[in-house]
């Protein structure tokens, strides 16, 4: 056995690799090598082996050093492969277009580990904004691995449901990064191979797909909510929409009606969504994680798309029988969200212009003409239109 397991592989540095995985890693015990592409992070880390996080905590900032860190550069495939062979554990978090430029050093990393180690287990924990993470990567990987019977058998690909918010922005250095308190990191334990217990604040969930439910639609869903309505109130900031009062009150309402659905789907008590339903809200309104209206609101084509967070937790909601009244608003206020920066919402906002909100509905929801919930949108987007005349 290597003397090398006691390191964790976190494949992307980035926000969610630094700003969340990495720093469970370390709490855990691990030495982290995180591999990335940025030359320049990459030489930072290896020069002085820390970071600095900022956590903006509801009364303050607090910075913790992240010790204890290297790394590799990406584009170097037998650097990355050998990590991978001989870690104790690794994670990704490099976004879902970029996984299929990594798939092959991970397979090449596979194939490596069993010549060295044999039937040594290991598990990839796939920290991704997709659904079925784990199996979109092993999907990805298998095709380019060598010996699939130890693929199968040992390698776990494990979906987790990453809910930390981390906004766009750094501190002073560019390895400084900040995050919210909330630290827990949702995994399926139905994929694991290996024991981790011994990983901090790593909770493996049986059945997960209910974490996917609470992710996309009480999270995601209730975050753009609020930044849907907070934009059409002028406001910059999160934590200043949710002090609002209407907005506030759409956002536990639409809250309400996805735990209904998930309750009944899953046939599990309502009380733990409430409870989690009731944190989401108190996070929001964290005014240290500045976190901006633009950022949670960017991007309303994807959205608003059928399986997404504001389309896709109504329809859920009508799949278990429950009308939704509030989830529509959301859907509704995507439709005015003017940003800038962002080219998916000039596209939308054209679209309205040139062939009229019904045809919009229709493109970027896929809900159908005269349906219960096209109506219900089509309804709240005139009343808010009329509220911002």
């Amino acid at each position: 056995m290597s003397k090398n397991l006691k390191t964790a592989v976190m494949y992307g540095a980035g926000s969610i690799g630094r700003g969340f995985i990495g720093q469970l890693f370390t709490m855990s015990g691990y030495e982290v090598c995180f591999i990335d592409v940025d030359e320049k992070l990459v030489s930072k880390l290896n020069e002085v082996h820390e970071y600095r996080i900022t956590i903006a905590a509801k009364d303050g900032y607090e910075t913790r050093l992240i010790e204890n860190v290297r790394a590799v550069n990406g584009k170097d495939a037998d650097k990355a492969s050998f990590e991978i062979a001989s870690c104790g554990i690794m994670a990704t978090a490099v976004g879902v277009n970029i996984l299929p430029y990594i798939s092959k050093a991970i397979a090449l990393g596979i194939d490596k580990r069993f010549e060295i180690h044999g039937e040594l287990p290991l598990d990839i924990i796939v920290c991704e904004n997709i659904s079925g993470g784990g199996m979109h990567l092993k999907n990805l990987v298998a095709p380019h691995v060598k010996n699939r019977n130890y693929l199968e058998k040992c390698i776990g690909f494990v979906s987790a449901s990453v809910g930390r918010m981390v906004p766009v922005g750094s501190g002073s250095d560019s390895s400084d990064i900040i995050v919210e308190p909330y630290d827990e990191l949702p995994i399926d334990a139905d994929a694991l191979k290996t024991d981790v217990s011994g990983l901090s604040n790593f909770k493996p969930t049986r059945p997960f797909e209910i974490e996917k439910y609470k992710k996309y639609y009480m999270h995601n869903m209730s975050h753009a909510i609020t930044a849907y309505l907070g934009h059409l109130k002028g406001y910059e900031y999160i934590w200043e929409a949710v002090q609002d009062k209407h907005i506030l009150g759409v956002a536990k309402a639409a809250l309400a009606e996805s735990i209904l659905a998930i309750s009944s789907h899953f046939s599990v008590p309502a009380k733990p969504l409430d409870d989690y339903a009731a944190d989401l809200l108190e996070r929001y309104a964290n005014r240290y994680l500045n976190d901006t209206i633009l950022r949670v609101g960017r991007d309303p084509r994807r959205k608003l798309a059928a399986d997404d967070r504001l389309t896709g937790a109504a329809v859920f909601c009508m799949e278990n029988n429950i009308v939704p009244e509030y989830i529509p608003y959301g859907i509704a206020a995507a439709f005015y969200f003017d940003s800038p920066y962002d080219a998916s919402s000039a596209e939308i906002l054209s679209t309205v212009k040139e062939k009229g909100i019904r045809m919009a509905i229709e493109k970027y929801t896929g809900l159908r003409h005269k349906s219960v919930l096209f109506e219900k949108v089509l309804y709240i987007y005139e009343s808010l239109g009329k509220s911002i005349r």
